[in-house]
């Protein structure tokens, strides 16, 4: 039969299994290297009292089996997990997870649950418990003295979430899902604040971190009080005690999966495919359910077509004459059911057969539209006036190439890419997807904030191609929102994917450049040729090897020069701003400088510096800096450099210099012309080649070179640097992040001048 006439899409149902879970009848017996997986699920929760039963979070829950080569089995949706699935021998991890996975909340709240086993010949149970995977945090209420305190507020945070417990929520608990850190590895911190006012109606902070939490434990707030210390003010008095607990159950809710309907030896969810009066075998549908099945109906628009006796019976209370009809027509219910083996005390699950003969396929016309059987069962666990589960799926048979339904045109990809990893930014993301037919319209993927309930659709760039047959659209997102975790799925013309095939992507998060106002400043002592000597340092640990900003102070220490220090004179924010200010030593320039990395030694007159600091291997598009340069006059160039100054002439104006990176390693800057190695800032040759060792690390460069005034006079103008991404960006992640400001920018070849001076003041990193 030609397949390739009028194409119809249809979304996939959500029940989705490999081959190897479709093939195995009830009765039959296994082959030596299958098994069969039965599987109960509960949720240990405290969110009710008094409510049992919770269809939201069936509805959410997630189930995962996968083996040491991926994922085997996947489902969404507790009514949609079978009642056993068919594995081939092994060992295997089972996960669930259900609930709303946000940062931090009063009222909702995530639960997860992971089983190891081995499947062998014959059946394996296993019993999945999926815990409140939360930490909780409460305030003892009883702690708090009226008498002792007033308008009390707590606030309880994590890196990316923040709850405040006032008197008017004492009694509640915040539920905090910790964020990865760059590792990948969960956060274990609580920073924890308490604000209010003592005795005497003054204002009090305290602050407390709380290290090492653990999910599924609650963490509370409790307050001690002593006024006989040495601080009966601003607080003082206070103290914060955190008792930790384990979270208990309140109540567990048994999740029974809802009624299955299975295709015996066929997969029930893609359609029965034959040309008019050839079909061959029958199609056999098996139907198993908790207790007994209350309630089997099967269901047909077009009843007359389907040599059915009405549009809709229930074979569970239809008369003789109805049952007589089916079988006439090639339809038959075995309405004696089959005890299975107890899986819970007081429930049993029973088994029943529903057969469509080759009969009654064949007494099918063909047809352009396929014909649809809708079976629907209810079992037996409902109660207090509430339905028990039910379960339905459609049988759908295609008469003739006109009724075929073609499933997927397009099937969106996994978003990480190892060979791009640049394709998910932390406001942007690149994702593809492969079509599946060359006739398929209107492609694109859509999109939204995992927990968001619209889709936004992104249309295809390349859509308009009429040879793409097996090859890939792209879409770009723009504005998302960093540190995000979003889902996408694949549309198109008459066709949307089911929200089970769509898959999932995290932004990346930005990274704040510590001390970017240039508030921190300390000193450490350092050994010259000349003796100890005291250099300022552009951050507050005192040592040049933590700090993340370093400077050439401590080279041009040994003269007792200071190439850079904080300043009040200029600034854009805050106190202070970073002043560089280019000197000379006995005619040699000594250029102001700043860089992030550490000054590592000094080399006789000349400097090691360890370029670049640890970073999170986001992908900014460019640098932006308040920034105020005035070069210097007269010049100087040092005798037989004068072929590396480029524009730079002797007598001029000088020139400055920001240029900024990433890579993969920090880079060793030497100026000693012996050993002399600068940063690869230079593009490859024609050939793609560099002389440079170091280039192979560069992920990303840029700079601004400055050889007139910029900024206003007596402030600071806003400069952007956008980085350029080299070819090693799409394989390589980049770890460490490069700054470099000169007031001289061929300091490194001690030329320029000794009056250039350059203010800066609230670095960014800016994310497009």
């Amino acid at each position: 039969m030609n397949n390739s006439k009028k194409k119809i899409y249809k979304t996939v149902l959500l029940l989705t299994m490999t081959a190897m879970m479709q093939s195995c009848s009830m009765e039959a017996p296994f082959e030596s290297k299958e098994g069969v997986l039965k599987m109960k699920l509960s949720i240990n929760s405290d969110l009710t009292r008094a409510v049992v039963e919770d269809p939201e979070l069936d509805e959410k829950c997630v189930v995962y089996i996968s083996n040491d080569k991926g994922l085997v089995f996947k489902e969404k949706g507790l009514s949609n997990v079978p009642d056993q699935i068919t594995l081939r021998q092994g060992h295997y991890l089972a996960e669930a997870w259900t609930g709303d996975s946000v940062p931090a909340s009063f009222d909702k709240k995530f639960y997860y649950g992971k089983e190891s086993f081995d499947v062998t010949s014959g059946t394996t149970e296993v019993q999945l418990t999926c815990k409140i995977a939360n930490v909780v945090a409460s305030v003892n209420k009883n702690s708090i003295d009226d008498t002792q305190v007033k308008n009390l507020h707590v606030g309880v945070s994590t890196s990316n979430g923040t709850l405040e417990f006032s008197k008017e929520n004492f009694d509640d608990k915040g539920y905090f899902m910790m964020p990865f850190d760059d590792e990948n590895n969960r956060e274990s911190v609580l920073n924890i604040s308490v604000d209010g006012e003592n005795i005497l109606g003054e204002p009090f902070h305290k602050e407390k971190v709380v290290e090492n939490v653990k999910p599924g434990y609650e963490y509370i707030v409790r307050l001690s009080y002593d006024d006989t210390g040495d601080e009966p003010n601003g607080g003082g008095y206070l103290t914060m005690i955190i008792d930790e607990r384990e979270v208990l159950v309140a109540t567990t809710h048994e999740i029974f999966a809802a009624p299955s309907i299975q295709g015996v030896d066929f997969d029930i969810d893609k359609q029965i495919i034959g040309d008019a009066g050839k079909f061959v075998g029958d199609k056999r549908v098996k139907i198993v359910a908790f207790d007994e099945i209350t309630s089997f109906t099967i269901e047909c628009v077009d009843a007359g077509n389907l040599n059915l006796p009405a549009q809709a019976v229930d074979l569970k209370h239809c008369d003789d004459a109805t049952i007589a009809s089916l079988n006439s027509a090639g339809i038959t219910w075995d309405k004696t059911v089959e005890d299975l083996e107890d899986n819970k005390e007081g429930h049993k699950r029973q088994l029943s057969y529903i057969n469509f003969s080759e009969q009654y396929l064949n007494s099918l016309p063909e047809r352009a539209t396929e014909y649809r059987i809708v079976l629907s069962a209810t079992d037996g666990t409902g109660h207090d006036g509430v339905s028990g589960k039910t379960t339905t799926k459609t049988l759908r048979i295609a008469v003739g190439e006109d009724a075929i339904v073609y499933e997927d045109p397009l099937v969106v990809d996994e978003a990480f890419d190892p060979s791009n990893q640049m394709a998910i930014g932390a406001r942007r993301a690149t994702l593809t997807a492969t079509i599946k037919d060359e006739t398929a319209t209107g492609l694109g993927i859509q999109y939204r904030e995992v927990g968001a309930t619209e889709w936004i659709k992104a249309p295809a760039s390349n859509a308009s191609s009429k040879t793409r047959a097996q090859q890939k659209i792209s879409v770009e997102l723009l504005n998302l929102k960093p540190g995000t975790t979003y889902e996408y799925k694949a549309y198109a013309d008459d066709f949307v994917a089911s929200d089970f095939e769509a898959k999932r992507f995290t932004t990346e998060s930005v990274f704040i450049i510590p001390n970017a106002s240039m508030e921190d400043w300390s000193t450490y002592s350092a050994s010259t040729m000349l003796g100890k000597r005291t250099v300022i340092l552009p951050g507050s640990t005192g040592d040049k090897d933590t700090s993340y900003w370093g400077s050439g102070n401590e080279g041009s220490a040994t003269a007792n020069k200071v190439v850079l220090d904080k300043s009040t004179d200029l600034k854009h924010s805050g106190t202070y701003s970073a002043r560089l200010a280019s000197t000379s030593a006995v005619g040699v320039i000594a250029a102001g400088n700043m860089f992030v990395g550490s000054y590592v030694r000094t080399d006789g007159t000349n400097g090691v510096l360890s370029l670049g600091r640890e970073y999170n291997a986001s992908h900014p598009s460019k640098v932006r800096v308040f920034a105020n340069y005035r070069p210097g006059g007269n010049v100087k160039i040092k005798d037989g450099q004068e072929q590396f100054v480029g524009t730079l002439k002797s007598g001029g104006t000088d020139h400055g210099q920001i240029y900024i990176a990433l890579t993969t390693e920090p880079i060793e800057i030497r100026t000693n012309p012996d050993n002399r190695n600068l940063f690869p800032s230079g593009p490859k040759k024609e050939d793609g080649k560099t002389d440079h060792p170091d280039y192979s690390k560069v992920v990303a460069y840029g700079q601004v070179t400055w050889d007139n005034a910029f900024g206003p006079d007596g402030g600071l103008e806003a400069i952007e640097i956008p980085f350029v991404y080299t070819d090693n960006a799409r394989s390589l992640k980049p770890k460490y992040l490069c700054i470099v400001a000169s007031a001289s920018k061929y300091g490194d070849f001690f030329s320029g001048s000794d009056s250039s001076v350059m203010y800066l003041d609230d670095f960014e990193l800016v994310y497009e």
